[in-house]
């Protein structure tokens, strides 16, 4: 057993709705259930004064909430690093439009991090801009949410879905979610499915940016529809769970991930139906979890397939969740943080 590691996460916002909260709370029961420390960074406190009290061994932050191109933010991560403070930065390449071109510089020329992390798979343009070894950590499920359990008729549903209806996954619901409405039952659960949560959202970002963040967490309490319990009940007494990337106009995949719900949904049980991401073949075989690709008459055939066709269709499932199971729970990503970091032992661990 090593010497446990203590970790500060930066996370401004901890009690909102959006994909952040969970990554994190997964992070947090992959090193707590190995035996290690957990604390986080939010909005307004000081990350020096934090690192110092918490004694932490890793400050994880990423490239859009740390204002790089300011030279007492570069400062601050130096004393962090001279303190013995290992800094790990999520990063993604290029910067988004919103956040100042002098950050892209700073990275090009300042070495701001031990480690240069991320959940996208390939980062070739920032490893050849910057110099620096990008390393994939994907996503994965967290133990304390996401297991088994048997099926509750209440949260039954021939197809189920469960995520914010975005933009970016317009064709999704409009060529796919919407005829299987028609058709089966179908249980669409999280934000954005009314008029009022478009409302709520605007005016949770409204108070967060004046610091209102009293405010805003009643707000997102409202907001949140679905419990833990809820979405594990959903996913493992449905007959199909619908998964989605978020995608360009196009079909394309800038932000080219394999998102947390792709390791939740079978780790919950569940039989998986998922946009064709081609990275999924690194971490599920074809026999693991379905992928349709960008054509919504294919969707509509592999459900009423999967549908008439239960055997196939639980073998499946089976073997999803015990892949999952067994290899994408977020102990198995800690296990790869201290292996990054050169730990002195491996964490003997569930």
């Amino acid at each position: 057993m090593t010497t446990a590691v203590r970790v500060l996460y930066h996370l401004p916002y901890p009690d909102g709705v959006g994909a952040d909260r969970w990554i994190a709370e997964a992070w947090r029961s992959g090193f707590e259930l190995l035996g290690h420390e957990f604390h986080l960074l939010r909005a307004g406190e000081d990350p020096l004064a934090r690192a110092r009290e918490t004694r932490a061994d890793f400050f994880f932050s990423a490239v859009n909430l740390l204002r790089l191109e300011d030279a007492g933010v570069r400062g601050m991560l130096r004393a962090m690093r001279d303190g013995g403070t290992r800094v790990w930065l999520w990063v993604y390449w290029p910067l988004g439009p919103e956040i100042d071109p002098a950050r892209s510089e700073t990275l090009r020329r300042d070495d701001v991090a031990d480690v240069y992390v991320g959940e996208r798979e390939r980062m070739d343009d920032f490893e050849r801009e910057t110099g620096r070894p990008y390393h994939v950590i994907p996503n994965a499920a967290d133990p304390r949410m996401h297991y088994p359990v048997p099926p509750d008729p209440r949260y039954a549903y021939d197809v189920v879905y469960v995520g914010a209806n975005l933009p970016k996954k317009r064709w999704f619901v409009r060529d796919v979610l919407r005829p299987l409405q028609r058709r089966y039952r179908v249980g669409l659960f999280g934000q954005g499915w009314s008029r009022g949560d478009d409302a709520a959202r605007l005016t949770s970002k409204l108070a967060k940016r004046v610091g209102a963040f009293g405010w805003a967490r009643d707000i997102d309490k409202r907001r949140l529809h679905l419990s833990s319990e809820e979405e594990r009940l959903l996913y493992a007494s449905s007959k199909i769970c619908l998964n989605y990337h978020e995608r360009e106009r196009d079909g394309s995949q800038p932000h080219y991930i394999v998102n947390q719900r792709t390791f939740k949904i079978p780790a919950c049980g569940g039989f998986q139906l998922c946009d064709d991401v081609p990275a999924i073949g690194q971490y599920f075989g074809p026999d693991e979890i379905a992928l349709a690709g960008l054509d919504a008459g294919a969707w509509l055939a592999k459900v009423e397939s999967y549908l008439a066709h239960d055997d196939e269709r639980r073998a499946m499932q089976a073997r999803g969740t015990a892949r999952a199971l067994r290899d994408h729970l977020s102990t198995r990503r800690v296990r790869r943080v201290l292996e990054l970091a050169g730990w002195p032992a491996v964490v003997a661990a569930p």
